[in-house]
Protein backbone atom coordinates (compact mmCIF):
# COMPACT_ATOMS: atom_id res chain seq x y z
CA UNK A 1 0.00 0.00 0.00
CA UNK A 2 2.78 2.44 1.43
CA UNK A 3 4.27 1.95 -2.33
CA UNK A 4 0.10 3.15 -3.95
CA UNK A 5 0.61 6.58 -1.53
CA UNK A 6 4.03 7.30 -2.95
CA UNK A 7 2.79 6.53 -6.81
CA UNK A 8 -0.24 8.65 -6.29
CA UNK A 9 1.79 11.37 -4.28
CA UNK A 10 4.22 11.10 -7.47
CA UNK A 11 1.70 12.42 -10.17
CA UNK A 12 0.24 14.44 -7.53
CA UNK A 13 -0.15 18.88 -8.51
CA UNK A 14 0.44 18.95 -4.23
CA UNK A 15 3.18 16.72 -3.99
CA UNK A 16 4.99 19.13 -1.70
CA UNK A 17 1.99 19.29 0.55
CA UNK A 18 0.93 16.10 1.00
CA UNK A 19 4.59 15.37 1.79
CA UNK A 20 4.17 17.67 4.84
CA UNK A 21 0.74 15.96 5.72
CA UNK A 22 2.06 12.34 5.65
CA UNK A 23 4.92 13.53 7.69
CA UNK A 24 2.69 15.04 10.15
CA UNK A 25 1.98 13.58 13.70
CA UNK A 26 -1.93 13.79 12.75
CA UNK A 27 -1.94 12.81 9.19
CA UNK A 28 -5.57 11.28 9.29
CA UNK A 29 -7.02 13.90 12.09
CA UNK A 30 -9.56 16.43 10.88
CA UNK A 31 -7.45 18.84 12.69
CA UNK A 32 -4.76 18.79 10.74
CA UNK A 33 -5.73 22.45 8.37
CA UNK A 34 -3.41 20.82 5.91
CA UNK A 35 -4.80 17.60 5.32
CA UNK A 36 -5.25 14.31 6.07
CA UNK A 37 -6.02 10.80 4.69
CA UNK A 38 -9.56 9.51 4.23
CA UNK A 39 -11.17 6.36 2.95
CA UNK A 40 -14.08 5.44 0.81
CA UNK A 41 -16.16 2.06 -0.78
CA UNK A 42 -16.34 1.26 -4.29
CA UNK A 43 -19.36 -0.91 -4.23
CA UNK A 44 -19.81 -3.01 -7.12
CA UNK A 45 -23.60 -4.77 -7.04
CA UNK A 46 -25.13 -6.58 -10.40
CA UNK A 47 -23.03 -4.27 -12.88
CA UNK A 48 -24.34 -1.05 -11.20
CA UNK A 49 -22.00 1.20 -8.72
CA UNK A 50 -23.45 2.51 -5.32
CA UNK A 51 -22.56 6.54 -5.28
CA UNK A 52 -24.12 9.40 -2.24
CA UNK A 53 -24.84 12.72 -3.73
CA UNK A 54 -22.74 14.85 -1.61
CA UNK A 55 -24.49 17.81 0.35
CA UNK A 56 -21.90 20.18 0.10
CA UNK A 57 -19.56 19.56 -3.00
CA UNK A 58 -23.04 18.87 -4.93
CA UNK A 59 -21.58 15.93 -7.17
CA UNK A 60 -22.25 12.15 -7.02
CA UNK A 61 -19.47 9.84 -6.17
CA UNK A 62 -18.36 6.83 -3.83
CA UNK A 63 -19.57 7.12 0.15
CA UNK A 64 -16.67 7.78 2.99
CA UNK A 65 -15.49 10.06 4.65
CA UNK A 66 -12.70 10.59 7.84
CA UNK A 67 -11.18 8.18 9.51
CA UNK A 68 -11.63 8.24 13.30
CA UNK A 69 -9.34 7.59 15.73
CA UNK A 70 -7.74 4.40 15.95
CA UNK A 71 -9.86 2.90 12.96
CA UNK A 72 -8.16 1.54 10.00
CA UNK A 73 -8.89 3.33 6.62
CA UNK A 74 -10.67 0.03 5.60
CA UNK A 75 -12.73 -0.18 8.95
CA UNK A 76 -13.87 3.84 8.11
CA UNK A 77 -14.59 3.22 4.24
CA UNK A 78 -17.02 0.06 5.41
CA UNK A 79 -18.57 2.36 8.49
CA UNK A 80 -18.74 5.26 5.72
CA UNK A 81 -20.71 3.23 3.29
CA UNK A 82 -23.17 2.35 6.13
CA UNK A 83 -23.73 5.83 7.54
CA UNK A 84 -24.25 7.37 4.22
CA UNK A 85 -26.63 4.59 2.22
CA UNK A 86 -27.29 2.32 4.78
CA UNK A 87 -25.61 -0.84 2.78
CA UNK A 88 -23.64 -2.96 5.20
CA UNK A 89 -20.25 -3.81 3.67
CA UNK A 90 -17.38 -5.93 3.96
CA UNK A 91 -14.12 -5.92 2.19
CA UNK A 92 -13.88 -7.26 -1.08
CA UNK A 93 -11.47 -10.76 -0.30
CA UNK A 94 -9.96 -9.95 -3.76
CA UNK A 95 -9.26 -6.60 -3.35
CA UNK A 96 -7.66 -6.44 0.64
CA UNK A 97 -5.56 -3.50 -0.21
CA UNK A 98 -6.54 -0.14 -1.87
CA UNK A 99 -7.70 -0.05 -5.46
CA UNK A 100 -7.13 3.65 -5.85
CA UNK A 101 -5.65 6.33 -3.99
CA UNK A 102 -6.60 9.78 -5.19
CA UNK A 103 -5.32 13.17 -4.16
CA UNK A 104 -8.10 16.07 -4.40
CA UNK A 105 -8.38 19.74 -2.81
CA UNK A 106 -11.78 20.21 -0.39
CA UNK A 107 -13.32 23.20 -0.95
CA UNK A 108 -13.50 25.93 2.00
CA UNK A 109 -16.87 24.85 4.55
CA UNK A 110 -17.53 27.95 6.63
CA UNK A 111 -20.21 26.35 8.87
CA UNK A 112 -17.84 23.23 9.48
CA UNK A 113 -14.66 25.91 10.46
CA UNK A 114 -12.93 24.53 7.54
CA UNK A 115 -10.34 25.84 5.82
CA UNK A 116 -9.43 24.49 1.96
CA UNK A 117 -7.45 21.12 2.95
CA UNK A 118 -6.46 18.07 0.75
CA UNK A 119 -8.16 14.64 1.14
CA UNK A 120 -5.69 11.62 0.33
CA UNK A 121 -8.63 9.09 -0.35
CA UNK A 122 -7.95 5.31 -0.47
CA UNK A 123 -10.60 3.85 -1.88
CA UNK A 124 -11.49 0.33 -0.72
CA UNK A 125 -13.58 -2.58 -3.40
CA UNK A 126 -16.46 -3.29 -0.89
CA UNK A 127 -19.23 -6.03 -1.01
CA UNK A 128 -22.71 -5.77 -0.08
CA UNK A 129 -23.86 -8.21 3.02
CA UNK A 130 -27.25 -6.54 3.85
CA UNK A 131 -29.00 -3.64 4.28
CA UNK A 132 -30.16 -1.18 6.73
CA UNK A 133 -31.50 2.12 7.57
CA UNK A 134 -29.02 4.73 6.47
CA UNK A 135 -27.78 6.48 10.19
CA UNK A 136 -27.13 10.33 7.79
CA UNK A 137 -29.75 11.58 5.26
CA UNK A 138 -27.96 11.60 2.02
CA UNK A 139 -29.06 10.48 -1.28
CA UNK A 140 -28.21 7.70 -2.58
CA UNK A 141 -28.30 5.47 -5.81
CA UNK A 142 -26.70 2.71 -8.31
CA UNK A 143 -25.84 3.56 -11.42
CA UNK A 144 -25.05 1.54 -14.83
CA UNK A 145 -21.25 2.19 -15.73
CA UNK A 146 -22.28 3.90 -18.22
CA UNK A 147 -23.90 6.72 -16.18
CA UNK A 148 -20.89 7.02 -14.09
CA UNK A 149 -19.49 10.37 -14.70
CA UNK A 150 -16.45 10.76 -12.08
CA UNK A 151 -13.54 10.44 -13.79
CA UNK A 152 -11.56 8.81 -10.87
CA UNK A 153 -14.45 5.77 -10.51
CA UNK A 154 -14.20 5.65 -14.23
CA UNK A 155 -10.50 5.07 -13.93
CA UNK A 156 -10.78 2.56 -11.20
CA UNK A 157 -13.38 0.84 -13.46
CA UNK A 158 -10.90 0.78 -16.33
CA UNK A 159 -7.84 -0.68 -13.84
CA UNK A 160 -10.19 -3.51 -12.05
CA UNK A 161 -11.01 -4.76 -15.59
CA UNK A 162 -14.42 -5.50 -16.58
CA UNK A 163 -14.20 -9.27 -14.99
CA UNK A 164 -15.13 -7.80 -11.99
CA UNK A 165 -18.35 -6.21 -12.14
Amino acid sequence: MIHKIHKAIEISPHKNLVNKILASDNFSSRCNALGHITASGLVIRDGKVLLIFHPFIKTWFQPGGHIDEGELPIEAAIREVYEETGFICMADPAFPDPIDIDVHEIPANPKKGEGIHLHIDLLYRLVVKGESRATEDIKCDWFALDQIQSERILRTLKNLGSQNF
